[in-house]
């Protein structure tokens, strides 16, 4: 006879699937919910969501092992086998970091519940100009772990598709899912070796790469003006870039730029080669 105490856990977990459902049927009719629906309790429930859509990725034919800490919550491990079980790629997730030394993802609550409501992305909540920056996602290496460039190029291209849902992946960008680094709000959509992209939407008055450290990139770069006219600097150079215009900036270059209008400007900006 099951009992009053067996009797509650399973009403709460029904309770907890309950509103991790909502929130992804919400998501999947194009709308945001708000974070009342998820409660303090659900950080593996969102993580265990998150896994459960990459057993279905293609990208996880790669075997990776990577460790999560969302703070005051607790720490997990994922790990992807790649291998195949009829129409799912192993990918599980247990409590705990790894035990051989890897990156691990430190994420703020909030930040990992709007991920889930696509409220942001997880490229943009790491975003930062400088190493040094506050974001409220990031990624680090456990000790006795020491990563190759093509470690972490391959990092960036693992983080888009581990925390972007669905298939084919829809990156939104509008003001509400930016963060502000170089100078202006940006969403980044997409990176992997040899490809960095993001959209800018700079306000007027606001100033991009006006710190000298930042002006020059080891890696050529394009940005392209879809919205209103930007005003800029390239290797000294005074430049004007409207609306339907791509200016193209080689690397090393020393670049700067600034909104003198009434009205934001949206560039996408798509940086490659060698260092990107």
């Amino acid at each position: 006879m099951k009992t009053l105490k067996t009797y509650l856990f399973t009403v709460l977990s029904l309770i907890g699937v309950y509103n991790l459902l909502a929130t992804e049927n919400s998501i999947s009719n194009g709308g945001l919910v708000h974070s009342c629906y998820i409660t303090d309790n659900d950080a593996e429930l969102i993580l265990r969501s998150f896994v459960d859509d990459y057993t279905k990725d293609r990208y996880a034919s790669e075997p990776r092992v990577v460790g999560i800490e969302v703070p005051d919550y607790g720490s997990w491990t994922v790990e992807i086998t790649g291998q195949k079980t009829k129409e799912k790629w192993g990918v599980t997730l247990e409590k705990g970091l790894p035990q051989k030394p890897t990156y691990v993802y430190s994420i703020e609550f909030e930040t990992l519940k709007a991920i889930h409501i696509g409220a942001i992305n997880a490229l943009t909540a790491q975003g930062k100009a400088f190493a040094g920056d506050y974001t409220p996602m990031s990624v680090r290496e456990m000790d006795g772990f020491t990563p190759s460039e093509i470690d972490d190029s391959n990092l960036n291209a693992f983080s888009f598709h581990f925390w972007t849902k669905g298939f084919p992946e829809i990156i939104p960008f509008k003001e509400s899912t930016t963060r502000k680094a170089h100078g202006s709000n940006f969403t980044i959509f997409y990176y992997e070796k040899g490809l960095r992209t993001a959209w800018y939407r700079i306000l007027p008055g606001e100033r991009v790469r006006d710190d000298a450290r930042e002006q020059a990139a080891p890696f050529p770069m394009l940005g392209v003006t879809i919205k209103g006219t930007i005003e800029g600097e390239v290797d000294g150079e005074r430049i004007t870039v409207s609306e339907g215009n791509t200016v193209f900036i080689p690397a090393n270059v020393n670049h700067k730029w600034w909104n003198e209008k009434d009205e934001a400007v949206e560039v996408i900006l798509i940086m490659f080669g060698k260092g990107a």
